[in-house]
């Protein structure tokens, strides 16, 4: 078996009840895209990343920042 992943939306701002179901569309145009070239959705997981800063970011203070991502799974 294969899997792919592909990044999902990281933020959706819901403002009133027609941005939901824009962001709703959005997750299923993507999960249909991906279904006509033969992928099954299988999840949606999210992914902690940590960003070192270079030595000369750390000399100046910037600290480790950690972020977190969306992707699909087929």
């Amino acid at each position: 078996m294969q899997y792919k992943c592909i990044p999902a939306p990281m933020e959706i701002i819901i403002t009133n009840k027609s941005s939901y179901d824009q962001a709703v569309r959005s997750f299923a145009d993507l999960i249909n895209r991906e279904s006509t070239n033969g992928w099954v959705f299988h999840s949606m997981e999210s992914i902690k990343v940590r960003h070192e800063p270079g030595c000369l970011a750390r000399l100046f203070g910037e600290r480790t920042t950690i972020e977190e991502y969306n992707m699909l799974v087929f």
